[in-house]
């Protein structure tokens, strides 16, 4: 009888574990569907939200983080909605809201030149507006708007060019770990980092970073014209706005509302990628997972 009862109980707990699990795989699908069936209706709330592209106003584009290929400002990411603006007739102008402390500098240097190729197609004022940050790729694009703009407080400058690499071969040495790339051709291994960078390396990289560099000032000069004063400009440091106005990095410290106030006559302001960029950061914060870690070779 005993026997019978431990048999009954064992059972009855296998039985009650069983529909345990069965109640966490329907709750968890049930989460699940309801993420997606949230998700769903807020990118059919923004598609059908009363904002109107076609009554007069002012184009705003978010470029927003990190400059790179695969991170949240890109050629993909900015130009379309620029074009988008260009060939809107109800569009009156366009204001780049940037706070970006640079990154790419091959992406930079291509949105900067596609800004400027819609600037000779068409009168539309492009202006940009630097919040806290307009850096390096970030300051770069900034310079296609005809006129730069900032807060008193931004961060605004670093012109310059780095190219990140480690030498770890004393401490690989240390512990005994010896590399074995193989490789074709003599300098394909040239930032490995368990060699030290001969001088002839050294001095092709610093001959290739003065390129880009000398190419980052030299569409900096052409795009503010006579405006740029100061030996350091170039050299890589970064000011407040208040200070960028002095040495000719920006024009004036003004906000976005500022801005559309003073040379827009206060139009209505429409984030031409808000919707982009709301539905990649919620996706973002549900998987947890950043759209780039980190940015390598060559950058501003």
């Amino acid at each position: 009888m005993e026997d019978n009862d431990i048999l009954k109980s064992i059972v009855d707990s296998l039985i009650k574990e069983r529909e345990s699990e069965r109640r966490y795989r329907f709750v968890r699908r049930i989460i699940i569907f309801s993420v997606f069936v949230l998700i769903f209706l807020l990118v059919a709330f923004s598609s059908s939200s009363s904002i109107s592209y076609s009554n007069d106003h002012i184009a705003i584009i978010n470029i927003n983080g990190q400059i790179s290929a695969n991170g949240p400002v890109n050629t993909e990411s900015i130009i379309p909605h620029v074009r988008e603006a260009i060939n809107n007739s109800a569009c009156l102008g366009i204001i780049l809201k940037i706070n970006s402390p640079g990154g790419s500098a091959t992406q930079s240097k291509v949105i900067f030149d596609e800004i400027n190729k819609f600037k000779k197609v068409n009168d539309k004022k492009i202006y940009a507006v630097i919040e806290d940050v307009g850096a390096s790729g970030g300051y770069y694009i900034a310079a296609s708007g005809e006129m730069i703009f900032a807060n008193s407080s931004s961060i605004v400058g670093s012109i310059g060019v780095r190219l990140d690499s480690f030498n770890v071969s004393s401490l690989m040495e240390k512990i005994g770990i010896e590399s074995q790339i193989i490789s074709s051709g003599e300098d394909k291994t040239i930032l490995d980092p368990f060699n030290k960078l001969s001088e002839k390396h050294k001095s092709h990289l610093e001959t290739l970073l003065d390129s880009i560099h000398n190419q980052f000032i030299s569409d900096i000069k052409i795009s503010r014209e006579n405006k740029i004063n100061g030996k350091d400009v170039f050299t890589g440091l970064f000011w407040t706005g208040a200070e960028a106005v002095k040495n000719g990095l920006i024009d004036e410290i003004a906000s976005i509302y500022d801005v559309n106030e003073k040379y827009f006559n206060s139009a209505e302001l429409i984030t031409y990628n808000k919707k982009d960029s709301f539905i990649r950061d919620l996706m973002n914060s549900m998987i947890k997972i950043p759209l780039e870690n980190s940015v390598h070779g060559i950058r501003y």
